[in-house]
């Protein structure tokens, strides 16, 4: 559980190995969590897909004492974009959501997550094809999906601070 300093409350659920967690107790402290954030199809349509996003801990470590300022959510990686959403006018702000593929190491795989740009921001992708390579820092937030007034899941999403594109990688 991740607090905003606006004091929204931000879940994520991260996947930890057992040889991480050792005989630690977690429960109400303030940790430092490094690692991969992973995307897992749970559709049973072979024709519509649903990304679940998760963290893949490689280290836990447990803070001696509060960070101050609060929270030190942040993120930062290198992607390919996928897609992207139109500018949407919400509340009287530009938003635009762009999907990437983080590629992970030694493997064919990649993990898809949704990127929020908010404002002018949003700016900051105008020039973004698909396929570019992107370098992305942000932070991890979720929220709840309603559909028909009834909630149906949490999605969990990077709220973009800065977005540079990069030179091809390949």
């Amino acid at each position: 559980t991740v607090i905003r300093k606006s004091g929204a409350v931000d879940m994520f659920p991260i996947v930890i190995e057992d040889s991480i967690v050792r005989n630690n107790d977690y429960n109400g402290k303030e940790v430092v969590v490094t690692g991969a954030i992973r995307s897992m199809d749970t559709s049973k349509n072979p024709n519509k897909h649903h990304n679940a996003n998760y963290i893949a801990a490689d280290e836990v470590e447990i803070l001696a004492e509060q960070v101050p300022e609060g929270d030190i959510n942040e993120v930062e990686f290198v992607a390919r974009s996928c897609t992207y959403t139109k500018l949407t006018p919400v509340t009287h702000k530009k938003v635009l959501n762009l999907f990437v593929a983080i590629p992970r190491d030694f493997s064919e795989r990649a993990d898809f997550i949704r990127c929020t740009l908010w404002g002018k921001g949003a700016d900051l992708a105008v020039d973004v094809k698909r396929n570019d390579y992107i370098k992305v820092t942000g932070r991890l937030m979720s929220r709840d999906v309603y559909v028909n007034g009834e909630e149906t899941e949490s999605v969990y999403e990077i709220s973009v601070k800065e977005m540079e594109k990069l030179e091809d990688e390949e």
